[in-house]
């Protein structure tokens, strides 16, 4: 059964928060040794509290400061590449809700300009449509028309690469055009009436 979730806010009793503290702070610990021991990463915590005289450290105070100085020692840009503060996270979240935000807007255009195109098939007047519902109106039946049009020309090469591969051979008269190709002007019906003969 999985553990109740708790909400996050300042507990108003003077022992709990303590007992809190103590019981997240084993519980991060836990978790930094997992992520070290399973991904094979230098990785260190340090926790500073009003209940405890000296900041707790894992996994020891000098293995600790070799992990600092390896962080100190990255390029600058390494160093920030991944750090974020609480203004660079609202940004983030405030970007990712504005683009959402627009696709759905887009998809309900869209869905908005489908609505009307089937309505002025079915005979609806334009009258007392906004020009932008016009101009889109009018891009979404050239962009279909288009695509119609490239569909139909696909179709137009698919049905003359079959007529081709499927076509016949003709069979051809051995005594056809004989006269022009011995070179000289005798009638073909000449030939055949000679071949007759012999």
């Amino acid at each position: 059964m999985s553990r109740k979730r708790v909400k996050l806010q300042w507990v108003e009793d003077n022992a709990a928060p303590k007992a809190m503290y103590k019981k997240r702070v084993k519980g991060l610990m836990k978790k930094v040794r997992e992520l070290s021991t399973l991904c094979g990463v230098d990785a260190c915590l340090i926790t500073y509290s009003q209940y405890q005289p000296e900041p707790e450290v894992w996994p020891s105070p000098t293995e600790v400061e070799q992990v600092v100085a390896l962080f100190r020692n990255l390029p600058k840009n390494d160093r920030i590449k991944k750090v974020l503060n609480q203004e660079i996270f609202i940004w983030q979240r405030i970007l990712k809700a504005r683009v959402e935000a627009m696709k759905q807007f887009m998809k309900n255009r869209k869905k908005e300009i489908e609505n009307l195109r089937t309505q002025c098939l079915g005979g609806r007047v334009l009258e007392g449509l906004e020009s932008k519902d016009v101009l889109d109106l009018t891009c979404a039946i050239d962009n279909q028309l288009e695509a119609v049009n490239k569909r139909i020309e696909n179709l137009r090469l698919d049905v003359a690469v079959d007529a081709l591969n499927n076509q016949p051979l003709k069979e051809q008269n051995p005594n056809e055009n004989l006269g022009n190709e011995l070179g000289d002007g005798v009638d073909s019906d000449f030939w055949s009436d000679l071949l007759k003969l012999s």
